[in-house]
């Protein structure tokens, strides 16, 4: 069973400090391990100052060349888009830091229909773990959690496949109103260690309610190490 841990904060920046540090703390352990890291990277504007941080303050600590970085999910649209996680994460951390590109695994939206675009991202990950390792188990997945309790791009009122790696969504619901492609439960649990980053007073509440049992998809969420809450105000 997943160790659970909750970490209170007064700010945003604390918050983020911390998070930093205890994303360094499993890069030292799993290079020490394994030789290399694997870091899933969450949209939105929460980790925005987390990634910030680590391209700063972590640069020179972190040996970027043995970090694989991949995206817990992202919109299907242009990577050049506002709406765009890969752009986001590009913006904050992954142009700030020395890492070689072949270790940045995104999604591929320009790939056409969708279907393929999530099956092929869901071959590279499996490429990559056939390579690595046997299992396909990611070391760290950063989350967040939207209003609606919806974690990546799983939401509340929509099924995902209990099968595969990635899949690919329609939430009519969410805004933007935007089709998805997004790691699965499957992904996410088979995961070692998952970091939700949560702040404001709308995402604490829906964090209780988890707590309490309601059925929203953060419940499900059970690693196979560490589940770890990162909470601010």
């Amino acid at each position: 069973m997943e160790k659970i841990m909750i970490f209170e904060y007064n700010n945003l920046n604390d918050m983020s400090f911390d998070a930093a540090k205890t994303v360094y703390n499993f890069y030292t352990y799993y290079i020490k391990k394994q030789n290399f890291f694997t870091f899933v990277l969450s949209g939105g504007n929460t980790p925005k100052i987390l990634y910030q941080i680590l391209a700063s303050q972590y640069s020179e600590s972190i040996n970027w060349n043995k970090v694989y970085i991949f995206f817990g999910d992202e919109r299907y649209i242009d990577i050049d888009s506002e709406y765009s996680n890969y752009k986001m994460a590009y913006n904050n951390i992954l142009s700030m830091i020395n890492i070689p590109a072949e270790n940045i695994y995104r999604i591929k939206t320009e790939i056409t229909p969708i279907e393929r675009c999530a099956d092929e991202y869901e071959n590279s990950i499996k490429i990559f773990f056939r390579d690595k390792s046997k299992d396909v188990s990611f070391d760290l997945v950063l989350l967040g959690l939207g209003a609606d309790g919806h974690i990546a791009s799983i939401f509340p009122d929509i099924k995902i496949s209990d099968d595969k790696y990635i899949d690919y969504v329609f939430p009519e619901k969410a805004n933007p109103n935007i089709p998805r492609i997004t790691f699965t439960y499957k992904s996410i649990n088979n995961s070692k260690n998952v970091l939700f980053l949560l702040s404001g007073d709308r995402k604490i509440k829906v964090l209780k309610e988890v707590f309490k049992g309601k059925e929203y998809p953060a419940k499900y969420i059970k690693p196979k190490e560490n589940l770890l809450y990162f909470i601010s105000k």
